[in-house]
């Protein structure tokens, strides 16, 4: 792996939107000292003591997304009806059909499917579980009745599986596999009722919009469980080759990092590289920005790697040109070859599982008109750095690079976000973007800001020329 720089020197440039200033593009620890906030002034750490004290960058907006999600919100909905209100016309203004890069699947084929199997959901969603599993004696009634409402159906699971476990229940496998099969769906129609508003039958096409991919996802598996009509034209994982799926806006979001043990986990001691600086703090401001996506790559069903993906501008002489820029690619322990749980038989396959995933980052750029991919060549794995050599390289100026309304739009979300979970009003907001990066990759950057990438898709046009680049 290359040098790291020691975590007090790493001091990187971070986009950020400070009220009252407007857009500011500053080092990382300047942030910190001017706009970051203690934990112990919100109660997550004790009180520094005889330890310096560490500020962090996005603390109400992190504390008011968790607040949010443990009550069961709908962020995805707000965020979207948000960026409709917004007004930016992706189209109009570049040429670009930014839809495609919300979600993999169409809402239309959906809505149809949802509601072609509505009778059967809404059925399947109302049968009595204990009535059922007492029928079959493999539960009894008043154990059932013991068990608090919201835990009965996990509960009932755990007790079914110990007696599938126990030879002395052989004779009864079929019919315990049944039952658990049974509850599987329930669980499933559960999490399907909450997403569509508390009825299966009956939902918003806003709820479909914002949650389609996850929709998608549980009608798929509803499908091995019960006779649903049309599962088979939705966009999912279905656990065969190499897929991939858009990180759903909940809190799995938030625990990718921690997932992949890169520096993005919630502590640092999870991370499998810890000389690297954790940027936990930038994974609220991410979850916020609709048109930051985080693709979820899978090989076999088996969650392998995340590659981050978002639109921004190579901007020349006030003119900006959108590309999609793959701003990291991180693999999981399983998926590399210096840990002690590296898996051969995935290692051995990671060139044509790394193709696959860059071909699917080109459909999505083809899908939004978007001509030129570029990939930050950094990643926490070694041979991936090695695949993204291979590829042509471009040369932009880190200046140059832009995100399209910069920050503006995530920070008058945050303080919505704020106030719909009664935290604080946050007065800034920050995000780490690794291809503004200049401190992670040795060599990668020149003294004069320029770094080079590599051409995924399109060609180094929107790039600045290599004898600009070295003075010849």
């Amino acid at each position: 792996m290359p040098a790291v720089p020691s975590l007090q020197s790493y001091n990187p440039i971070v986009v950020g939107f400070v009220e009252g200033k407007g857009v500011v593009h500053i080092p990382l620890q300047a942030a910190r000292d001017e706009y970051g906030q203690l934990p112990s002034d919100y109660g997550l750490l004790p009180s520094a003591g005889g330890r310096r004290a560490r500020k962090a960058l996005n603390l109400p907006l992190g504390l008011a997304i968790t607040d949010l999600l443990r009550k069961g919100k709908s962020l995805p909905e707000i965020v979207m009806k948000f960026y409709e209100r917004w007004g930016r016309d992706y189209f109009a203004d570049f040429r670009v059909r930014i839809e495609g890069l919300h979600r993999q699947s169409d809402p239309w084929t959906l809505g149809r499917v949802v509601e072609e199997n509505g009778a059967l959901l809404a059925e399947s969603l109302e049968r009595d579980v204990p009535t059922y599993l007492d029928a079959d004696g493999l539960v009894s009634y008043s154990t059932l009745r013991s068990i608090p409402p919201d835990r009965l159906l996990s509960k009932a699971k755990d007790i079914l599986e110990k007696k599938r476990r126990n030879p002395a229940h052989q004779g009864e496998r079929e019919r315990i596999e049944e039952a658990i099969a049974f509850l599987d769906a329930r669980l499933l129609l559960g999490e399907l009722s909450r997403i569509l508003g508390g009825e299966v039958s009956c939902w918003g096409e806003d709820r479909l919009v914002a949650h389609a991919d996850e929709i998608a996802r549980i009608i798929w598996e509803l499908s091995r469980h019960l006779p649903l009509a049309g599962a088979d034209r939705l966009s999912c994982v279905r656990g065969h080759g190499v897929e991939v799926e858009f990180a759903p806006r909940n809190a799995s979001f938030l625990a990718l990092g921690k997932a992949v043990g890169d520096c993005t986990a919630d502590k640092l001691f999870r991370q499998v590289d810890r000389d690297v600086e954790n940027i936990y703090w930038t994974v609220f401001s991410w979850f916020l920005d609709q048109n930051y996506q985080i693709l979820r790559v899978y090989s076999d069903g088996q969650f392998v790697m995340k590659a981050h993906i978002l639109p921004l501008l190579a901007v020349d002489r006030n003119v900006g040109k959108v590309f999609l820029a793959m701003d990291a690619i991180e693999t999981t322990p399983v998926f590399r070859e210096d840990t002690h749980v590296g898996h051969p038989d995935l290692l051995e396959k990671k060139e044509y599982i790394f193709a696959r995933m860059v071909e699917e980052v080109r459909r999505i750029a083809r899908t939004m008109g978007v001509e030129h991919v570029y990939a930050e060549r950094f990643s926490n794995t070694r041979w991936v750095r090695q695949e993204l050599e291979r590829f042509p390289e471009v040369y932009l100026h880190i200046g140059n690079i832009q995100k399209i309304d910069e920050l503006e739009d995530v920070f008058e979300l945050s303080k919505r976000v704020c106030a719909a979970a009664n935290r604080e009003r946050p007065s800034s907001i920050f995000m780490e973007l690794q291809m503004k990066n200049t401190f992670l990759l040795p060599g990668a950057a020149t003294v004069r800001g320029v770094k080079v990438f590599a051409v995924l898709a399109g060609d180094a046009s929107l790039g600045i020329p290599m004898k600009r680049v070295f003075g010849v």
